[in-house]
């Protein structure tokens, strides 16, 4: 799957540089992974191959493998919420807009039947049905002042105690090989001016608006676990737990 989103990585930080009188944007990213607990037995790590200071450059695909384990003495249900900053996404799972900056690719075995789920209700055969309004176990939310676009991703087999994921959510990342980025000299701003990135349909962000700190790009990922015991499905056990993201009142993992 290749879709029109920006690169996820778990609780990452993309530090958003450029070289003075480079044509194309350069990026770096930092990695570290936060364990989420949830009830009595219950507990889940998230494991990921990925080399700490990858540099991600335009068309230069950056190993990103994601999986979850439950380390608990329960068996539970997962899920994963993996949030863009919008200003990088489209903002909207009909992608009408189609930013190009930055994307990922999940595997097609990890969509199979019993493996990870990108829509919004328990379901059997793929867990990937295209873009399109509908499709997508979607919310936005605002962290930190910066508006993220939210995807919530559910494995739908139950993990045995000890037992890890079968297959990644993610698999890789990368830049749009059009990705440019141009040094704008304003007088009035305290480096003396700022780096603007612009991709081939003319979408224009700068660090203002993706980043909170004005430096590091958060591109965040929290992992949920809930019993299995007394619920019907994964998406069933996981909604009741910790609400579900469909809801108008619906409040974010990292807003609670």
């Amino acid at each position: 799957m290749k879709k029109k989103i920006t690169a996820i990585c778990l609780v990452a930080s993309l530090a958003i540089m450029a070289i003075t009188g480079a044509s194309l944007a350069y990026f770096t990213a930092e990695d570290t992974a936060d364990n989420v607990f949830t009830m009595k037995g219950i507990k889940v790590e998230i494991n990921e191959e990925f080399e700490q200071g990858s540099e991600l450059l335009p068309g230069l695909d950056i190993n990103k493998d994601v999986y979850v384990t439950n380390t608990g003495s329960s068996d539970a249900y997962v899920r994963v919420h993996i949030a863009i900053p919008a200003a990088l996404d489209d903002g909207d799972p009909s992608f009408a807009a189609m930013n190009n900056f930055l994307h990922f690719n999940f595997e097609k075995a990890s969509v199979d039947d019993g493996e990870w789920s990108w829509l919004p209700e328990m379901s059997a055969g793929t867990g990937y049905r295209g873009n399109g309004v509908g499709n997508w176990n979607y919310y936005t939310t605002t962290i930190d002042g910066i508006e993220y676009a939210v995807y919530v991703v559910t494995y739908r087999t139950a993990l045995e105690a000890g037992v890890q994921t079968a297959t990644k959510a993610l698999d890789k990342v990368y830049v749009d090989t059009s990705v440019d980025c141009e040094w704008v000299a304003d007088e009035t701003h305290e480096d003396g001016g700022y780096y603007v990135y612009e991709d081939n349909k003319g979408n224009e962000v700068t660090l203002a608006d993706i980043s909170a700190d004005g430096e590091n790009v958060q591109i965040k990922v929290f992992a949920e676990a809930a019993q299995t015991a007394t619920f019907t499905d994964a998406y069933d056990a996981l909604n009741t737990a910790f609400g579900n993201p469909a809801d108008a009142d619906y409040v974010s993992p990292w807003n609670k």
